[in-house]
This record gives C-alpha cells, structure tokens and sequence, in this order.
C-alpha cells in the first residue's frame, strides 16, 4: 500500500475540529500512540529516508501493537511513501528478534492522537509529546495508483480548514532530532 500524507503544524486545535464537524468528519476518539524506530546494521534509514518502528496502542482490549516498515519520500510536496504494516501480539519480543538481527532501537515518539474520518480520509490531530500540535491528512491507496490525484484532494480539504501555511514534510522523529 502507499500512504499518501500531508501534514502540517498548526497552533490551534479548536478551530480545526469546529471546521472537521461541519465538513462532515465523524469523531473516532483520541488515542496514545508510543513508537520505538530501529535503524538497520546495514544502512542508515536516516540517510536513505525509510523508517522501521515498533508502534504501541493501549485500548480497551489490551495493548495493540504494530510493526511498520516505511519506504522513502516519492515526491517533494508531502510524504508519500511505501508503507507495510502488521499487527503483532507482542512488543517486546518483535524487538528483540530485530536486536538479534543487528537493528538497534534507537528513538522514540511519544503522541496524542485525535482521529477523525473524512469521506475515505484520515486525519489526525497529535499532539506530540515535547514538540507541538499537528494535523495529519492521510489515505492509503494500492501501490500504481495515481498519489497524486489523492495528494491533490489532501490539500484541498486543508484549504477548506483554512490551512495554507506550516506544511511538514519531516517526520516527528527528525523534527525531535533537530
């Protein structure tokens, strides 16, 4: 699947949500998000622009946890990239079989994420624990599908919600690094 994302910093929630509920966008509820990414032994996905995390999700049935693997950035508008992801039943030692295969856990992202659905769009309002307020737009196509044309429709609900400044491409880890 691709993950055709845009996203961007903003200061003010509230105005966001009033703006999502007239649009129509249905309230999914707020969640913690915790991330460990793993870099490889044998590149450096800082350099090469993937990213390996181990995501972690309490809910009310127990701790949801995912492995994700990201591809590099194909454009230069938004963050558009390969992404694989699975559920696994145990965090712990997902990360351990990656440390026995040289992949060191080395960051971790801490967010609050508000979820709303728009039409076939996500977007997600994190706060992200010791750097700021966000707003994501986001929707998952199968690979050979035109990005574009759905990275289009993004910016168009961004322009409805009066955002037209603050675009991020920079993932939380990298903005976390600076």
């Amino acid at each position: 699947m691709l993950e055709v994302e845009v996203k961007a910093r903003i200061d003010d929630f509230e105005g966001i949500r009033k703006k999502l509920i007239s649009m129509g966008a249905k309230n999914k509820g707020i969640q913690r998000q915790d991330d460990t990414y793993f870099n490889a032994p044998h590149r450096d996905f800082a350099k090469t622009d993937e990213a390996l995390r181990i995501r972690k999700i309490p809910s009310d049935d127990g701790m949801k946890v995912y492995m994700t693997y990201k591809g590099s950035k194909m454009d230069d508008l938004s963050k558009t990239r390969l992404e694989v992801e699975v559920m696994v039943e145990d965090s712990i030692k997902t990360a351990k079989i990656f440390e026995c295969l040289g992949f060191k856990g080395e960051k971790k992202v801490t967010k609050d994420r508000e979820v709303y659905h728009l039409k076939d769009m996500i977007i997600s309002l994190d706060t992200i624990h010791n750097l700021g307020q966000f707003i994501e737009i986001e929707k998952e196509i199968p690979e050979g599908d035109d990005y574009e044309k759905v990275r289009d429709e993004i910016f168009q609900i961004y322009e409805k919600l009066g955002v037209s400044e603050g675009f991020e491409r920079k993932s939380y880890l990298e903005l976390l690094d600076l």
